[in-house]
């Protein structure tokens, strides 16, 4: 009898066993998941919306560029994490069958469940999340601007400009319908912006795409740090050799934009990165962005230059109280868009370059796209006419509605006159080189190659420059 209880023990204690080898097993053990995924962070995450009344002060006039809400993968996004699909049961027989795998029973029943599934018309178009957050950030900003928002809305009084891309216009829709009401297509018509204006972004730049040499993202795949990371995570799955660096990302894209598209959920490929390596792949993305879009390259700061030195046309005209000027102005654009605009204004700027070999003295860096850039990301500037202070004319910036305190402001508050020194290079006749994005024929070029690029069926194409 005896021994049969202990074979009885023996089989509940199989049966209740980890599904991993050896003594332990892999599951997130953080209570505070790293949620931070560079620029396909969930706007929810990062929102900063303690805004407060500038005493004394009443605005009278708001420019904002808006990145688009939270999208969809696009086509080659998609196509790479439908990859999973079959890597998932890679992972699976690693364990069931071959016994190799590490993962904890819990995190490997959340990887059965999981799927993707992207009906490809809906591919790179806004979500139902990322409507819902324009509406909410219209709701939001018609509040805090009510003094401003209250003149009557027509075309003069209220600008609108979005690039043709179908999520952007889609984002610039959403807003406008609760900035403006259903019918504001008739008060305040959204004004296209050509795709290959530099207003937009710099897919279409041929003089961004012949600087970018983009080597320093390439290296640091081959770092100690990241190749460490790959050799960890391939053991985890139960793999004898190290997966591919397209793999990698492909589990990285599902998790971040299955947790963007789905705020409350815990995607299952996020469980299977330690809070580490996530913040690892964190800096690979920044890092990339920052050489593609941000201060690694000059030209990045040149192509946002028109937009900033339309914003400070606008400050301009408000502080010589030109009665044309609109009361608000809203441009929606591109992630690079945002960026280049950043730059222009200095934002977000590193004292020390970001490198391949300087990942661990980064860690309190500037150049955080998860807070800069994420999606729905934007950058506002409010003028406020004051009745008390040195001076009637001040300024305050936002950054994903939190204040932006440029150094010699007053807790964000800038005097005009500080940020019309600051910025007056924009103010003059040639404050920008309008030609750095507009050789059209080129422009065309680049396009064309883009498309043919497009068609080629290789599956894991969009990560190819990552090494595979």
């Amino acid at each position: 009898m005896k021994g049969q209880s202990s074979r009885v023990l023996l089989l509940l204690a199989f049966l209740s066993a980890d599904l991993s080898v050896g003594d332990s097993c892999y599951e997130p053990i953080d209570q505070d998941p790293y949620l931070y995924f560079s620029h396909k962070t969930a706007y929810q995450l990062i929102l900063n919306s303690k805004f407060k009344p500038v005493p004394y002060c009443r605005p009278t006039f708001v420019w904002m560029f808006i990145r688009s809400g939270t999208s969809y993968p696009n086509t080659n996004e998609s196509l790479a994490i439908r990859q999973l699909h079959q890597f998932k049961d890679r992972v699976i027989k690693n364990h069931e069958e071959r016994r190799n795998g590490h993962l904890c029973r819990n995190v490997l029943d959340s990887l059965k469940r999981w799927e993707f599934e992207i009906n490809p018309t809906s591919e790179n178009d806004i979500s139902p999340q990322g409507r819902m957050d324009m509406q909410l950030l219209a709701k939001r900003t018609k509040d805090k601007m009510s003094e401003v928002l209250v003149k009557e809305i027509n075309k003069n009084t209220f600008k609108i400009y979005a690039s043709e891309d179908r999520k952007v216009m889609n984002s610039a829709e959403e807003f406008s319908k609760t900035m403006f009401g259903d019918d504001f297509r008739y008060k305040v018509p959204i004004e296209k912006i050509e795709n290959n204006s530099s207003f937009i972004g710099l897919e279409a730049c041929p003089k961004w795409t012949d600087a970018i040499q983009n080597s320093e993202a390439s290296l640091f795949l081959k770092s100690p740090e990241y190749i460490e990371m790959v050799s960890q995570i391939s053991k985890r799955l139960g793999f004898l050799d190290n997966i591919t660096d397209s793999i990698v990302h492909a589990m990285y894209e599902s998790c971040r934009y299955n947790k963007a598209l789905v705020v409350e959920s815990y995607p299952a490929w996020c469980g299977l990165f330690t809070r580490q390596e996530l913040q690892l792949l964190e800096y690979y993305e920044d890092l990339d962005y920052y050489y593609k879009y941000g201060y690694g390259s000059e030209i990045n700061t040149k192509v946002g230059c028109p937009i900033a030195k339309e914003l400070m046309g606008y400050l301009n005209a408000v502080a010589n109280n030109d009665s044309d000027r609109p009361s608000a102005v809203f441009r929606f654009g591109s992630s690079a868009g945002l960026l280049t605009t950043l730059l222009a204004l200095g934002v977000a700027r590193d004292p020390i370059p970001l490198t391949h070999s300087n990942y661990h003295a980064q860690y309190r860096r500037q150049w955080r796209m998860s807070q800069v850039d994420p999606f729905s990301g934007n950058f506002a500037a409010v003028f406020y006419k004051c009745d008390q202070g040195d001076e009637e004319n001040k300024v305050m910036f936002y950054l994903n509605e939190g204040v932006y305190d440029y150094p010699g402001c007053n807790v964000g508050l800038c005097s005009w006159k500080f940020v019309e020194s600051k910025f007056k290079h924009y103010l003059g006749p040639d404050g920008c080189n309008d030609g750095v994005c507009h050789d059209r024929s080129r422009a065309s070029a680049v396009r064309r190659a883009g498309l043919v690029a497009a068609l080629i069926p290789i599956a894991l194409a969009a990560y190819s420059h990552r090494g595979v």
